[in-house]
C-alpha cells in the first residue's frame, strides 16, 4: 500500500496537494521512468520537453522521500567536494562536472519561471560559515574555486559574518551569490504539472515489481494492476530500489538525516540571533545547515544515523540550535521534526549510466543538495532523446561496485562518529 507524506512543514504548506491515480491498466510508452523524486521528475520533464512519450510511476507520492523533505538548498556542487574530485579524475574532468552543476542550478531557476512554479520565496544567496579560526583555509578554498572553477565566491570576514549570525561559534566564511533556496515539495508538484502539460503521464501508488526484457527489444515494467511496455526504462528509485535491481541496491547504502522546524519565534529575539535570510551551512565534517523561514521560524537540519528516527528528535535538534545560538533559549519550540533515509555511495557522487542498452539508472543523490538531481535528469534525458554523451562524465562513479551490503550503514555511522570526533578536537583548538 502506498504511503502518504509524513507530517512535515513542507506537507502542511503545499500550495496544492493533488493526488494522482494509480495505474489500473496496461499502457505502452516510449520511456518509463521509475521513481517520482526530483531525479525522476527532472528526467521525465527533460524527455517530454524533447518530444518523447513518457510515463512515470511512483510507489508512494511524488516527492515522498528525500526530495520532499530536504533543506531546500539549491547550491552547486557534489557531496564528494571539488578538491577530492580533482585528485580522483583531474582538473579538466572536474571542470566539466562543475559546468554541469552550474547548468543544473540555472535550469532549475529557468523551469521555475517557465512553468510558473510557486515554490517561493526563492531567496538568493547561500552562506558558508567557518566553525574554526583558520582564515587561511577559507581564503585557499575561495581562491581554488574562483581560479579553477570560475565560481564567484566572496570572502566575508568574521566581523561581517557575526553581524548576521550572532554567535561566537562562527568565524569567517564565504558568500555564494548564485545559490538559492526554496520550498522543495512545491517545486516537486510544479515539475509534475509541467510534465503533464507536455502530455506525460504520472501514476502514484504504483510500485514497479519487476523489469522484464522483451524478446523483440524494449522492456516490460510489471506493477500490481498493469504492465508498462516501453522502449527504454530509467531507474530513479534512490535507496528505495529494493530488489528491483540488486546491482543498484548493493552499490549504495542508506543513512538517515534529520530536519526540524521551530514554531514562529518573536522577531526581535530572532533578529538578535539570526539576522539574515541567507541559507547557511558550516564547514564541519558533521555540519549543520539551516535557514530562516518567512514566518520567523528556523528550519534546521543535520546529523547522520543508521538507527532510524529517534523518539526525542525534536529535543536533540533544539539542543543543536542552542549550541550555536544560546540567546534563543526559552523561545525555541519545535513544531515539526522528521527524518528520512538518503542514498549514499562510498565515493559520494551520483550514479548515472546504463546497465544495458536502453536500461538507464539515475540515482544516489544523498547529501548533494538539489542541483545534481537536475543535472542527472538533464544528461539522461538528453542522452535518450538526442544521443548526448555528457552522462559519461559520471562513468568513474558508476561502476556499481559492492558497497558493503548490510554492514555498509554501520560503516557509514562509524565514519560519521569519526567526523564528529574530529570536529570536537578542532573546536578545542580554536
Amino acid at each position: 500500500m502506498a504511503e502518504d507524506y509524513l507530517e512535515t512543514y513542507y506537507r502542511d504548506t503545499l500550495n496544492e496537494n493533488r493526488f494522482r491515480p494509480a495505474l489500473q491498466e496496461d499502457v505502452q510508452t516510449e520511456i518509463c521512468v521509475i521513481g517520482g523524486g526530483l531525479a525522476g521528475l527532472s528526467t521525465a520533464l527533460g524527455l517530454v520537453e524533447k518530444g518523447k512519450k513518457t510515463t512515470l510511476i511512483e510507489a508512494n507520492r511524488i516527492g515522498w522521500g528525500a526530495s520532499g523533505r530536504n533543506g531546500g538548498f539549491v547550491a552547486k556542487g557534489y557531496a564528494a567536494g571539488y578538491r577530492p574530485l580533482v585528485k580522483k579524475v583531474g582538473l579538466e574532468h572536474t571542470k566539466q562536472l562543475h559546468k554541469l552543476a552550474t547548468h543544473g542550478r540555472t535550469l532549475i531557476k529557468k523551469r521555475i519561471h517557465q512553468y510558473e512554479i510557486d515554490c517561493g520565496p526563492v531567496r538568493q544567496g547561500v552562506l558558508g560559515v567557518s566553525w574554526n579560526n583558520h582564515p587561511e583555509s577559507v581564503h585557499e578554498y575561495i581562491e581554488f574555486m574562483r581560479r579553477d572553477l570560475n565560481a564567484p565566491l566572496e570572502y566575508w570576514p568574521k566581523e561581517k559574518i557575526r553581524t548576521l549570525c550572532k554567535t561566537e561559534q562562527y568565524y569567517d566564511g564565504f558568500y555564494s551569490p548564485e545559490d538559492y533556496q526554496f520550498h522543495p515539495l512545491n517545486y516537486v508538484h510544479g515539475l509534475a504539472r509541467a510534465i503533464e502539460s507536455h502530455g506525460g503521464k504520472i501514476y502514484e501508488a504504483t510500485r514497479a515489481e519487476k523489469i522484464e526484457e522483451r524478446s523483440d527489444g524494449g522492456y516490460i515494467v510489471h506493477t500490481p494492476c498493469g504492465i508498462i511496455k516501453c522502449d527504454q526504462v530509467v531507474l530513479c528509485c534512490s535507496i528505495y530500489v529494493d530488489d528491483l535491481n540488486k546491482k543498484l541496491k548493493y552499490a549504495a547504502f542508506p543513512v538517515y538525516t534529520y530536519v526540524m522546524v521551530t514554531k514562529p519565534i518573536p522577531k526581535d529575539r530572532l533578529d538578535a540571533a539570526l539576522n539574515t535570510d541567507y541559507a547557511i551551512f558550516d564547514n564541519r565534517y558533521a555540519q549543520d545547515y539551516y535557514r530562516r523561514l518567512p514566518d520567523n521560524r528556523i528550519l534546521w537540519g543535520g546529523r547522520v544515523s543508521v538507527r532510524g528516527i529517534p523518539e526525542n528528535l525534536a529535543e536533540i535538534m533544539v539542543r543543536d540550535i542552542l549550541k550555536v545560538y544560546p540567546q534563543l533559549s526559552g523561545v525555541v519550540e519545535p513544531d515539526y521534526a522528521w527524518g528520512g533515509s538518503l542514498c549514499y555511495a562510498p565515493h559520494k557522487m551520483p550514479q548515472i549510466g546504463q546497465l544495458k542498452q536502453g536500461y538507464w539508472y539515475n540515482t544516489c543523490f544523498g547529501g548533494h543538495g538539489l542541483v545534481p538531481t537536475s543535472v542527472g535528469g538533464d544528461v539522461v534525458s538528453s542522452a535518450i532523446a538526442e544521443g548526448d554523451e555528457r552522462y559519461k562524465l559520471f562513468e568513474p562513479f558508476s561502476k556499481l561496485w559492492f558497497a558493503g551490503g548490510v554492514l555498509s550503514p554501520y560503516i557509514a555511522q562509524s565514519v560519521y562518529y569519526l567526523w564528529r570526533a574530529r570536529d570536537i578536537l578542532i573546536s578545542l583548538n580554536k
